[in-house]
């Protein structure tokens, strides 16, 4: 209940970045630098240019936690990080819209694995829905807790990395309704599997484990669907790299407006290198990264950066729009 809380919170968010967008046609650096004056604009532009250098290095973080956990537990972290950063360079050489045809490419395998875990996640041996029973058994307050902010920014709020691609994507007229869309059916995916884990493996093991939805996929056996773990390793991995991409490329879009240029590719080596090396120094380990590091950044960064700057542009907009017409 805590997702469908937070998504239903989170759609205001999806439309105001896609009506800021609608108005200045321009990625949100842009219309930081548009709407304060220049000094305010550049450095919130630079503010903005870390995080999503810092997003791209903890999904990354999530990629070699998955690596090393399945399918090379006995390869150095560092060198996984460093053959990464090179797949992320290579890709980073070429417009996002490359990209985001894979992304369209692999969606298909995607939605396959997620109804297969779906209509088979009850041959697991002792799924039962009565695990998640009682619904409420300690009143409201723990939802409201659980999706406000964390929850809530996420990964709802992460979508304010597209106000950085927006710009690029072609078919601009019905952006809000696939966005619309896509973010009701990811919200239901999200709240749906969450019953799915706790119904397989209970709520104990799915908040002590790193990968639950992984745990599951192993348990599942019906006939010739069996070893669906494998199928979920290289799904997750090429969604993370996908994701590590589109980070990074609004990362280096944002340092265009921060210093200036109007050529980034130069700047993709050292764009790796931070990105390399905030991934290793992040948190030490999966275990410190979830309970320690997440819910700070939620209050701290997410809040301030996802809520309420857009909240600010939204006035700065009617402020000067309100300006001309007198």
């Amino acid at each position: 209940m805590a997702i469908l809380l937070a998504m239903a919170s989170a759609l205001p968010l999806l439309y105001l970045y896609i009506f800021l967008y609608q108005q200045y046609r321009l990625n949100l650096t842009e219309i930081l630098k548009l709407s304060f004056v220049k000094p305010i604009g550049k450095v919130l532009s630079a503010v903005y240019m870390l995080y999503f250098f810092y997003m791209a290095a903890r999904v990354t973080r999530d990629y070699l936690e998955l690596s090393t956990g399945s399918i090379f537990p006995m390869s150095p972290i560092k060198v996984i990080a460093i053959f990464l950063m090179i797949v992320v360079t290579y890709f980073l050489l070429f417009d996002i819209s490359v990209t985001l045809k894979v992304a369209s490419i692999l969606l298909p395998g995607f939605i396959s694995l997620i109804l297969v875990v779906f209509l088979f996640a009850f041959t697991i041996p002792g799924y039962s829905l009565n695990k998640i029973t009682p619904i409420l058994g300690d009143g409201i307050m723990p939802i409201i807790k659980a999706a406000y902010p964390q929850i809530l920014t996420f990964p709802f709020g992460e979508i304010i990395v597209f106000m950085m691609i927006f710009p690029e994507v072609p078919n601009k007229k019905e952006l809000f309704k696939h966005s619309f869309v896509v973010f009701i059916l990811t919200g239901l995916f999200l709240a749906f599997n969450n019953i799915n884990i706790i119904s397989a493996i209970g709520v104990y093991e799915a908040s002590r484990i790193n990968f639950p939805f992984y745990s599951m996929t192993r348990l599942i056996s019906l006939g010739f669907f069996r070893n669906l773990d494998s199928l979920y390793i290289a799904l997750m991995i090429i969604g993370n790299l996908i994701k590590i991409i589109i980070f990074a490329y609004a990362g280096l879009k944002a340092s265009q407006s921060v210093f200036d240029i109007k050529e980034y590719k130069f700047l993709l080596i050292p764009t790796a290198a931070i990105i390399y090396a905030l991934s290793i120094i992040t948190a030490e380990s999966y275990f410190i990264q979830i309970p320690v590091e997440l819910p700070l950044v939620s209050l701290y960064i997410h809040v301030p950066l996802q809520i309420i700057v857009p909240l600010l542009l939204l006035i700065a907009y009617f402020v000067k729009k309100r300006n001309l017409k007198s």
